[in-house]
């Protein structure tokens, strides 16, 4: 996979220039880095992540999901390596991780500073948080297009409407739907809802 030194830096809004200087290399060193012509030492590598306050796997280009284990609450530092993904709270339900802000995004599009986040944060919904939760990991948006009956969790602050609305949907071309005549489309695909398939399938 990639690496994505070049997404940490610009997460965090600094120029090349400025990062190579905390880092305390020269530009073209950096570059090379980011152009993945050069590797840095382990040294320089955690020196990086914690610049940038990501983890050393986010910058090797593994996915949080190998690196982060999903009953282990996310440390508020490594939020950045979720960047534009959904994360978990008890407190506040799905909520999608804008790291460029510093920001958790509601599906109503209210917004929660990191440093103001009460509780824990997850990469899934824990067992039993939520009646009849599927386990395992949110279908990517191919997959859900790929599936013909899926789980669906709302993204909401509102507990109420989540369990009103979660539950099985039939997909379709553009959204998908469920015994009820409930849609949700498939553009808001992991800002205001995500898919799981059943353990069984």
């Amino acid at each position: 996979m990639p690496r994505q030194f070049k997404t940490a830096r610009q997460i965090n809004k600094l120029k090349i220039t400025e990062a190579a200087e905390k880092l305390g290399i020269s530009q073209p060193t950096l570059s090379a880095w980011e152009g993945e012509r050069k590797s840095p030492s382990i040294d320089k590598l955690e020196n990086m992540a914690e610049l940038y306050g990501v983890t050393t796997d986010f910058l090797l280009g593994r996915t949080e999901t190998q690196s982060q284990d999903p009953q282990q609450p996310i440390p508020l530092q490594a939020l950045p390596a979720f960047h534009g993904r959904p994360v978990w709270s008890a407190n506040y339900g799905w909520l999608l991780v804008n790291a460029t802000d510093r920001l958790l995004t509601f599906p109503d599009g209210h917004t929660l500073p990191f440093s103001d986040v009460i509780g824990e944060l997850f990469i899934m919904a824990l067992p039993f948080s939520e009646p009849d939760s599927p386990k395992g990991l949110p279908l990517s948006h191919s997959e859900v297009r790929s599936q013909k009956k899926i789980w669906v969790e709302p993204i909401s602050p509102d507990s109420d409407l989540r369990r009103e609305l979660q539950g099985w949907y039939h997909v379709k071309d553009r959204f998908v739907e469920n015994e009820y005549g409930n849609r949700f489309y498939l553009d808001t695909y992991g800002s205001k809802w995500l898919a799981f398939l059943s353990e069984n399938e």
